[in-house]
């Protein structure tokens, strides 16, 4: 009978234990600062139960029912030009996170679910000026003098809350894409008659049908966009450039490479974008596709020769694929894959500021080519 007494009081206990440590786990706090917004993501057990209140000067972000992992507490207190302070009050039912700001601001939240680079459920806070009614980038108007420039997009992949291919040594794909675009760009900015504009100048997300307004606001007549390839093999290595197919990729390989690149758009946006974009199709069906695709592939070829001559080369041709950021009507546009960053040896040159300087100028010399 005692042992009966003893074993139930301890499953009580224990029972009691649990429930009491029924709560929602905060695993993760990660802030991103781009032209448009700030945004809060916050990794969470699902069904996260949080409410957002609004006052002048400050929000306050209450999560019910949570628990913050000692580890990920530290990560909380950030401030940029619009976030002055960050402050955490516990209270019986979790937490209450109030963000004194240094302006009025619109807030818009949402959740979003796991995916192949993040394993647990998000919330996301999006911190908007005001005075931008869309929800768009501040994107620089065309002046006379550019439209007489060769305007060239420079499209760094991904960013922010998105980071790309990850390499062995831990090597992120965003990084490496914003250093060399910003190489590539200084060398277009010092040639006369062309210029150069960045779809984002710091570490932070632009959606894919973002970047293809940026191109058009802006009467760019080159879209260039740079990434670094993974694979699981590490022996996996060389250069590649892709222009669009209208109809998905050429090949296994280029199948496998456009569907990681256009689900991109659920790293912190509440949308899924694809190849199959019924908008921007319509339109591409109206506009003079097949030039703009034939001066893609003369383009790319420009590229390709000028990347062979200070590497090897994955793909000696320009190859196709239905990239959402190559949607760009009317404008020649191509994907460079500089390098295969699962690879140790690539990964390691494409951490080296002088191999960037490399990419960047064969990137440069194939668009030199591509106009003469």
């Amino acid at each position: 009978m005692r042992k009966f007494i003893t074993l139930a009081v301890g499953l009580l206990l224990l029972g009691s234990s649990c429930y009491a440590d029924n709560k929602t786990s905060l695993y993760d706090f990660r802030f991103w600062s781009s032209p448009e917004r700030t945004r809060i993501v916050i990794d969470t057990d699902p069904g996260v139960s949080f409410s957002i209140k609004q006052n002048k000067g400050h929000f306050i972000l209450s999560i019910r029912q949570s628990k913050i992992l000692q580890d990920t507490y530290k990560k909380l207190f950030y401030s940029d030009h619009r976030i002055l302070k960050t402050r955490i009050k516990r209270n019986k039912s979790g937490y209450q996170l109030t963000f004194k700001m240094n302006n009025s601001y619109r807030i818009k939240s949402y959740t979003l679910l796991p995916n192949i680079k993040y394993k647990h459920h998000r919330l996301v806070v999006d911190i908007y000026d005001k005075a931008s009614k869309a929800i768009i980038s501040k994107i620089e108007q065309p002046t006379k003098k550019n439209l007489q420039s060769k305007i060239i997009l420079i499209d760094a992949g991904h960013g922010g809350e998105d980071p790309g291919a990850i390499g062995r040594k831990r090597t992120q794909e965003k990084r490496i894409t914003l250093s060399i675009a910003k190489k590539l760009a200084k060398k277009i900015n010092r040639t006369r008659g062309m210029k150069a504009i960045l779809t984002r100048n710091g570490d932070y997300y632009v959606g894919l049908t973002k970047r293809i307004r940026i191109a058009q606001t802006n009467k760019a007549t080159l879209f260039i966009s740079i990434h670094a390839d993974s694979v699981l093999s590490s022996k996996a290595r060389g250069a590649s450039v892709y222009t669009l197919s209208k109809h998905g990729g050429s090949t296994k390989f280029a199948r496998r490479l456009e569907q990681t690149q256009n689900t991109a758009d659920q790293f912190g946006v509440n949308q899924h974008t694809t190849s199959s974009n019924k908008q921007l199709d319509k339109i591409l069906w109206k506009l003079s596709r097949k030039d703009r695709d034939i001066q893609s592939q003369k383009l790319g070829k420009n590229i390709l020769s000028q990347l062979k001559k200070i590497g090897h080369l994955h793909k000696k041709k320009p190859q196709k694929a239905g990239f959402v950021v190559l949607k760009t009507p009317a404008i020649p546009s191509v994907l460079v894959e500089t390098a295969f960053i699962s690879n140790p040896q690539e990964e390691r040159r494409l951490n080296s500021s002088k191999e960037q300087d490399k990419i960047a100028n064969a990137i440069y010399q194939g668009i030199l080519s591509y106009y003469r």
